[in-house]
């Protein structure tokens, strides 16, 4: 990273994007009162400059919570997804994604309040994993399998319980013993609900060791991150910034190393890095002004 890169990303310059990514960006339809896409404005009076509460259609006076319940929102119609090989709308969903980033980062929006789109350094955006992975289910079926006869109902629900991976929130044997009775009356039940895809796998290739039946399956329509508490939130990012941070420094031990394939390869690894540090740290600052809010909510 050169000095000037590492200036703009303190605050210390103002930063404009590419000029590539100007012109490619410079006239899309979906923007409000016509104006032209956000990356491809200089601002130069913030009384006017509302470009990014606009996108998130946002009041100035927004809190976090608002700005990330508005995030979903909009992100959620113009997901490529829903619009395949529509280009315009893979620009509104990235631009989305940016509005979401310096809006819900107190330092970011403060420079943006103050002075616009000019008084920002350029933060590149993974729009897709800023969106977040689905969250994910775990359904338990009754066979006519011999576990599942009345009398080996406590038997069951142990062997259920002790293939449950630790460390998932809301999991007890309460739980369990709730969907064990809610399949063995109805045949299928919800057993475990909003965990990560990873989880959910564990726990499906767990249980089917025994011959049960189970099925893990994504829950469309919503996001893993989308509904997360003010503090799951903070101390997800704090760890996800301390995994980045790790791979940055193994990135940099390795721009040295006479194993690395080329000199380019091993570049573009460390400035993924780099970005990904930048980003998590933008994110962190919002989760801490986020977790701030609610905290000041619950005290009133």
């Amino acid at each position: 990273m050169n000095c000037q890169a590492f200036a703009c990303d303190q605050g210390l310059l103002q930063s404009r994007l590419p000029q590539d990514v100007l012109h490619r960006r410079g006239h899309s339809s979906w923007l409000p009162r016509g104006r032209q896409l956000i990356s491809s404005r200089r601002a130069t009076a913030t009384e006017t400059d509302t470009d990014l509460y606009d996108i998130l259609k946002l009041s100035k006076d927004a809190s976090v919570a608002e700005v990330k319940k508005a995030y979903y929102r909009e992100a959620k119609e113009a997901h490529p997804d829903k619009h395949l090989g529509n280009e315009e709308m893979l620009e509104r969903f990235q631009a989305v994604a940016e509005a979401y980033q310096t809006l819900a980062d107190p330092v970011r929006r403060q420079q943006y309040d103050l002075r616009g789109l000019a008084g920002l350094a350029f933060l590149k955006t993974n729009a897709t994993r800023l969106f977040g992975p689905p969250p994910w289910r775990v359904l338990l079926g009754r066979t006519d399998h011999w576990v599942w006869a009345p009398d080996q109902r406590e038997y069951c629900i142990k062997l259920i319980a002790s293939s449950i991976p630790n460390g998932i929130a809301g999991v007890t044997v309460q739980t369990i013993t709730a969907a064990y009775e809610e399949a063995f009356e109805t045949r299928v039940a919800v057993l475990l609900d909003r965990v990560s895809e990873e989880q959910a796998k564990d726990t499906v290739d767990e249980i089917e060791e025994y011959g049960l039946a189970v099925k893990a399956e994504p829950i469309e329509g919503e996001r893993s991150n989308e509904k997360e508490s003010p503090i799951i939130y903070f101390r997800r990012i704090q760890r996800e910034i301390a995994e980045a941070s790790e791979n940055l420094r193994e990135a940099a031990v390795n721009l040295d190393k006479d194993t690395v394939e080329s000199e380019e390869e091993s570049n573009a690894e460390f400035e993924k890095w780099v970005d990904m540090v930048r980003g998590l740290r933008s994110e962190l600052r919002a989760a801490a002004k986020g977790w701030e809010e609610f905290k000041l909510s619950q005290v009133k």
